[in-house]
């Protein structure tokens, strides 16, 4: 029998039993049983896929030219775009609408309960003990109230009279220097950090200048705002006029006797014996 064209060649490898096929003459086939040879057609094919231009590397899309749409303006007053011709009659002015009336709804015959009376549990049993400790409840309150605005109108009445601190002056003939009627003693009192001191200008003269200072201090509340006065006479009953100072405290007025010993004014001692 002919060797077959479709069988590839064998070749002889010299060795016996064994035989392997050539790689270099083995053929492919396609699907629809065609072997691996070029034909026209595909020659042709690949004419037409190289005439082709190659495709752009680019991903802008293109898009058709559509018709610019009109603004909503087109046709008012004023505007640069012309009115649209649809060929049909002008539209007719909307009016407002007028607003919705409200009909009150029918009244209807509902009967209407009225609330029970309340009963006063005090009408009629009121002790006569309960006016009479409000009304002396409203007398403690306004004698607090008249107190407080007592005290701070005295207060103000003295920093007006004594100032601050408290000082006093006045006039006196002791029989120190010479003084007389018509050259007296000049005398200042002051009320400084609790303390009455007394200061002493004999017939008025600044050269002999004394001073007496009260040997305890002002306690109490407001000490230090007291106003502290003098008074001269005699309360020993030797002829000569004392000096009596008076310290007037808000609950009550203290004093402090200087005794009259002819040219100045000394501390008194247990063997004086005191008339005020």
């Amino acid at each position: 029998m002919g060797r077959s064209a479709d069988q590839p060649q064998k070749r002889n490898t010299g060795t016996t039993g064994t035989k392997r096929s050539d790689p270099s003459l083995v053929t492919f086939s396609d699907k629809n049983g065609r072997d691996g040879r070029e034909t026209e057609d595909d020659m042709l094919l690949d004419d037409e896929l190289a005439s082709d231009p190659p495709r752009p590397h680019t991903t802008a899309i293109r898009r058709a030219t559509l018709p610019v749409p009109r603004p909503p303006t087109a046709g008012l007053p004023g505007s640069p775009v012309p009115p649209r011709r649809t060929g049909g009659q002008p539209r007719q002015p909307i009016s407002p609408q007028a607003p919705p009336i409200n009909i009150p709804p029918a009244a209807r015959n509902i009967p209407r309960t009225q609330a029970a009376p309340v009963n006063d549990i005090f009408k009629g049993k009121v002790h006569w003990l309960l006016p009479v400790g409000i009304g002396m409840i409203a007398m403690l309150v306004l004698w607090e109230l008249g107190s407080l605005a007592l005290a701070w109108g005295m207060q103000r009445y003295d920093d007006i009279r004594y100032g601050i601190p408290r000082t006093y002056q006045t006039d006196a003939v002791v029989g120190h220097g010479g003084d007389s009627a018509q050259r007296p003693s000049h005398f200042i009192a002051v009320n400084l950090n609790r303390q009455a001191i007394v200061v002493e200008f004999p017939a008025g003269s600044q050269s002999g200048a004394l001073s007496y200072v009260v040997p305890y201090y002002i306690l109490g509340p407001g000490g230090d705002l007291t106003p502290i006065t003098l008074e001269f006479r005699d309360v020993t009953s030797d002829g000569k006029p004392d000096m009596i100072i008076h310290m007037h405290l808000p609950s009550q007025d203290q004093t402090y006797v200087f005794i009259n010993a002819g040219t100045k004014f000394r501390a008194p001692t247990a063997k004086d014996i005191i008339h005020l």
